[in-house]
């Protein structure tokens, strides 16, 4: 019995620390086509932790490099957390951004778009 009621204990617990996990997905947030460089980003709430793919950014940048005539997106180091919205002081808002850049290719399309 002792068993059981721990075990019950244990699955209730796990089932909770999941609920908190959320799967966010990553859009377009802008960008300089001159500069052949492209942002990414998510917005999570406050005391959850978000579980994004590192793959769709990826995706995402290099569809944007693409349309811009670029071959390729390589990440840029680290990526930026921001307060998205307070409440009292605390915020209970947070938007993640990494930045890409576009490179392979002469970014033709991007140049004549920014004339």
């Amino acid at each position: 019995m002792k068993l059981l009621v721990q075990s019950m204990f244990m699955l209730s617990f796990v089932g909770l620390l999941a609920g908190c996990a959320s799967t966010q997905k990553w859009s377009a947030a802008g960008g300089d086509r001159k500069e052949g460089v492209v942002r990414v980003s998510y917005e999570y709430p406050e005391f959850h932790e978000p579980q994004v793919s590192d793959v769709q950014a990826e995706k995402l940048a290099l569809s944007r490099c693409n349309s811009w005539g670029y071959r390729k997106a390589e990440p840029i180091a680290g990526q930026i957390r921001q307060c998205a919205n307070k409440d009292d002081g605390n915020c209970d808002l947070w938007t993640v951004t990494r930045e890409y850049r576009c490179s392979g290719g002469d970014g033709s399309y991007a140049t004549r778009l920014s004339r």
